[in-house]
């Protein structure tokens, strides 16, 4: 069975990739920020950690090149929607969100996905890194 460390700051994203995961047969564990991830990445035994890369405090890339040093077999997703900018709130020269995940593939990340994004693309991506591992 493989286990997963979850870090998103959206308790809605937690939850429902928690619910795809563990319909798969894994077994999820989530933090709703950088620090607290870092604290069960210490003390676990993950196979794959799926973090965020917009949180606040800690950042997800931040968080990844630390996992990335103290864990150098574990398989790492980040996930990013570049900020969720409102209508209101609409940034024009913000950071795209490309630009957001390439700084975490240049971290540590094996694999990253834009949010949203489909359930059959996240179970894709974790049984195609849990294959990679087995090799």
């Amino acid at each position: 069975m493989t286990k997963i460390l979850l870090i998103d700051d959206e308790t809605d994203v937690r939850e429902s990739v928690s619910r795809v995961l563990e319909r798969e047969g894994h077994t999820v564990q989530t933090a709703e920020n950088a620090e607290a991830g870092l604290a069960l990445a210490k003390n676990g035994n993950f196979d794959i950690l799926i973090s965020d890369v917009i949180m606040p405090g800690i950042d997800g890339v931040q968080a990844i090149r630390q996992i990335r040093n103290s864990h150098p077999d574990m398989k790492i997703i980040a996930i990013s929607g570049g900020g969720n900018f409102g209508r209101r709130a609409y940034q024009p020269e913000a950071i795209t969100t490309t630009a957001y995940l390439q700084a975490a593939v240049e971290a540590g990340a094996d694999w990253v996905l834009t949010k949203p994004f489909e359930r059959s693309e996240l179970v894709d991506c974790v049984n195609e890194l849990i294959t990679a591992t087995k090799q």
